[in-house]
């Protein structure tokens, strides 16, 4: 095993496949590397850009190369000193035609033997014991009627067709095409088409989140599991892999067990080698919730490392006037709370709606056979309580099974309750403690084992989709006060961190994850690790932003643009912020299509002015018109400059942040996670912008840039000096592994209360002092400055006694243990790094 000190993640596409991966492993090498963390590279869908549209996990998706080049990468990877880390999907594949399990049901129906594989409710109202497949563009009877649905026999056996979807016929029905009536042929399958609106309403399968073409899997059955990961698991056996990471987990069934089940698997798999391999989860924590002790694996894949560092860039003292400004003007609300359940209330009453239901028939079955006809609440009023208790979830869910739950999840339970008691009428309280009792009451019978496991289960695999649709993809797209604190695994109310709040998040992971995953930006995030860090800046400055936009919405009227409406304007200005190129608007037309790509979607997630269901093609043509005239056309040249100016007012102390995040995000305990291509700046927006070809030959020439710490400081715009920052620290890891192996963590504080971070990092044989600054927005900021650090000039620290070398420079410090003025520490940096000598 290659013992790990740092991963990259890379993308894996027809266009990036596993040979090109291989291509690039001396590069990755030379940078410091030790593990490729790969996007999923199971057999997908044909075309699938992402690889989560699994269609057969026991096979290497062929589009990437196949399991051949996946061997030749691994044994290369190994050749470099390298391993590899698979991403694993265990909660849901693709409802497709080339997945074989999923076709046989289709076919079957309850008869397959893969009918247990998939979460489905054949028992479902209005399916007749038939699986409701929304795959239709109109009504059935239309589609029957115009000739939308056919048999087609073109291929080697008859199957129901609908433009490019293919659909089984049931053994026996429609065989005879020439004579067959098409009805009773569709009436005889196991399952019935919709039209593709009735969906979210009709729905008899869980699926991922609001995504009808990724259907649910039921990995807590032994064959389900076994299937799923027994490819993974023999490369992990034959030593072709180090690890893995678990897609998702909280949409499982049982999330411990599974852990549990999975890491023994792995061991056995692992055998009598050296060390264990490593398992992470991709886990959405919220701010005062911790992953279960039990829960046997390394940590996390790094988003509340990346919550945690982006708060901490963020001045307290700015969330108020900026929260103003967005209330003045745009007149909607400044806390996201009201508009997150407002959001979650709209995602319960269409997006998952079937969900919903489900989970409600349920409850309503429990009081039929617990309560007599007369004390009974009945559905609407259960219906209240449910959706009461779901819109006020503070956590994607709780963990309790058939015969296990703990105080930490009763007490969630109990929070909003009280919550809901003081907000709801008297009725709809009722049903939500009823629903809570029912939930958490005491039983031994083997029938009350099982209702109230599947009460549990069902509820909480709806709160976790509600949580990130209605959160991350309905809410973030409305809230708009910074839209940097916008972030997968963030809560805008959340606003900003203390250095010793900090300190505290970081210990507590280094005693209980030591290895858990850092990430500062993902294939998922809103805006990249650059982009949120210049927004931060804004949390200094709120006032100058508030100008700025009011003299942006003025010159923008002087010219007659038609302008977006107020919400939509104000993220559009922050967005262009953030987005704006470091070395200035070379290419306006490339960068105009990112934006109006962003604008499109986010207009649609937000599902006020436009919607993926239903698109307003006059309002996002308006709104691309805006963008496109601001951005390229000659008569907004000064209203571009206007942007230019406040994207250059801010740039400095932007990239003061970001260093100083990366600064972190390598030397904190844990194990860093480099983005394929953030080792420069990424100002890059939500997907696909942040899934776009990385270009390696400008970052292997950073490799060979002899440009000195303080020059690559004072020409920072061209992105080298973040890529040195990353080389650099890469190498000490790679020098010294047991000292970032260790835990231990030592805060460091100044004399006084000034706007930076310090800590000390020791074994037996080495140290590391590390001290990062922020809140510099109150530099001067001008075209072509640096990034120096005169803020921190005055106050002192105390260092332990020694001789270190600056990582960066080469410098000699000599330090009596007396304090240490911080002008010298950082010597001109806003990020200072020393190991003993």
């Amino acid at each position: 095993m290659s013992i790990v000190r740092a991963t990259v993640r890379l993308q894996l596409h027809a266009g990036f496949t596993l040979y090109d991966a291989a291509r690039e492993l001396d590069y990755y090498a030379a940078l410091g590397i030790s593990h490729l963390y790969l996007s999923p590279v199971w057999h997908a869908v044909p075309g699938s850009t992402h690889g989560y549209d699994v269609v057969d996990p026991g096979a290497i998706n062929p589009a990437l190369g196949g399991e051949e080049a996946l061997r030749a990468l691994a044994v290369q990877a190994r050749a470099h000193g390298m391993g590899l880390v698979l991403d694993i999907v265990p909660n849901h594949m693709a409802a497709h035609a080339d997945n074989r399990w999923w076709w046989d049901v289709l076919r079957h129906g309850r008869q397959s033997a893969y009918a247990h594989w998939f979460d489905i409710d054949w028992r479902a109202p209005l399916s007749r014991g038939r699986l409701q497949l929304p795959v239709l563009d109109r009504p059935l009877d239309a589609a029957l009627d115009e000739g939308a649905l056919r048999i087609d026999s073109s291929g080697s056996e008859p199957v129901l067709r609908h433009h490019d979807t293919r659909l089984p016929l049931a053994p026996g029905s429609g065989q005879d095409t020439t004579t067959a009536d098409l009805r009773a042929v569709v009436d005889a399958q196991a399952y019935l088409p919709l039209w593709w609106r009735l969906g979210d309403d009709r729905l008899n399968y869980r699926r991922f989140f609001t995504i009808s073409t990724l259907v649910g899997l039921q990995v807590q059955h032994d064959d389900v599991f076994e299937t799923v990961h027994g490819l993974p698991l023999a490369l992990l056996a034959e030593g072709l892999v180090d690890g893995l990471r678990v897609d998702h987990v909280d949409g499982l069934a049982d999330p411990q067990a599974y852990l549990q089940r999975l890491r023994a698997a792995m061991d056995r798999a692992w055998g009598e080698r050296a060390g264990r391999p490593l398992l992470w989860v991709e886990k959405i924590l919220a701010a005062d919730e911790e992953l279960k002790p039990a829960w046997d694996c390394d940590g996390t894949t790094g988003y509340d490392f990346m919550d945690q560092v982006g708060a901490w860039l963020h001045q307290a003292s700015g969330e108020a006037p900026l929260a103003r400004h967005w209330r003045q003007s745009t007149a909607r609300t400044a806390g996201f709370s009201s508009e997150e359940r407002l959001a979650r209330r709209e995602v319960l009453g269409r997006g998952l709606r079937s969900e919903f239901d489900a989970l409600l028939r349920l409850l309503v079955k429990h009081e039929r056979g617990a309560v007599q006809p007369g004390a009974r609440l009945g559905r609407a009023v259960l219906s209240r309580g449910l959706a009461a208790l779901l819109v006020r979830f503070p956590v994607y869910r709780t963990y309790a099974t058939a015969t296990t739950a703990d105080d930490t999840d009763r007490r969630r339970w109990d929070g909003v309750l009280d919550v809901v008691a003081g907000e709801e009428a008297e009725d709809t309280v009722l049903a939500a403690r009823w629903i809570a009792t029912r939930f958490w009451q005491d039983t031994t019978t083997e029938a009350g084992l099982q209702a109230r496991e599947t009460l549990r289960r069902r509820f909480q695999q709806l709160s976790a989709p509600l949580n990130a649709k209605a959160v991350e993809d309905r809410a973030f797209y409305r809230h708009g006060v910074l839209l940097s604190r916008n972030e997968v695994g963030s809560h805008p109310d959340h606003f900003a961190l203390s250095s010793r709040a900090l300190h505290t998040r970081t210990q507590m992971r280094a005693s209980r994850h030591p290895q858990a995953m850092l990430a500062t930006a993902t294939h998922d995030h809103k805006r990249g690790e650059d982009t949120r860090a210049r927004l931060a800046v804004l949390s200094e400055c709120p006032q100058w932003w508030a100008r700025q936009t009011r003299s942006l919405d003025r010159r923008a009227a002087r010219l007659g643009l038609a302008l977006p409406p107020p919400a939509v304007r104000q993220m559009l200005w922050q967005t262009l912020l953030g987005a704006w190129p470091t070395q200035g608007l070379d290419d306006p037309a490339g960068f105009a299509a990112r934006i109006v790509a962003w604008q499109r979607k986010a207009l649609r997630e937000a599902d006020l002015f436009s919607s993926w269901t239903d698109p307003d093609a006059v309002m996002e043509q308006r709104v691309q018109a805006f963008i496109e005239t601001l951005l390229l056309h000659p008569a907004t040249v000064a209203l571009r400059n206007v942007l230019e100016q406040a994207a250059i007012h801010v740039g400095a102390a932007g990239a003061r942040n970001s260093l100083a995040q990366v600064a972190l995000r390598l030397t904190l305990p844990g194990v860093p996670d480099l983005y394929q291509g953030t080792e420069g700046w990424d100002l890059s927006l939500v997907d696909p912008d942040n899934r776009t070809a990385v270009d390696h030959a400008q970052r292997r020439a950073w490799l060979e840039d002899r440009r000195s710490w303080p020059q690559l400081l004072s020409q920072w715009q061209d992105g080298a000096v973040k890529a040195r920052l990353v080389q650099r620290l890469l190498a000490l890891r790679q020098a010294r592994p047991a000292l970032f192996a260790a835990a231990d963590y030592q805060p460091l504080h100044a004399d006084r209360e000034v706007p930076m971070l310090a800590f000390l990092r020791q074994d037996a044989h080495d140290g590391l002092l590390v001290a990062v600054v922020r809140h510099t927005a109150l530099q001067p900021a001008r075209r072509g400055a640096g990034l120096g650090d005169s803020h921190v000039s005055g106050a002192s620290v105390a260092v332990p006694p020694g001789t270190y070398r600056n990582t960066l420079t080469g410098a000699t410090l000599v330090s009596d243990g007396a304090p240490m003025r911080l002008r010298q520490l950082f010597n001109g940096s806003p990020v200072a790094i020393y190991s003993t000598c």
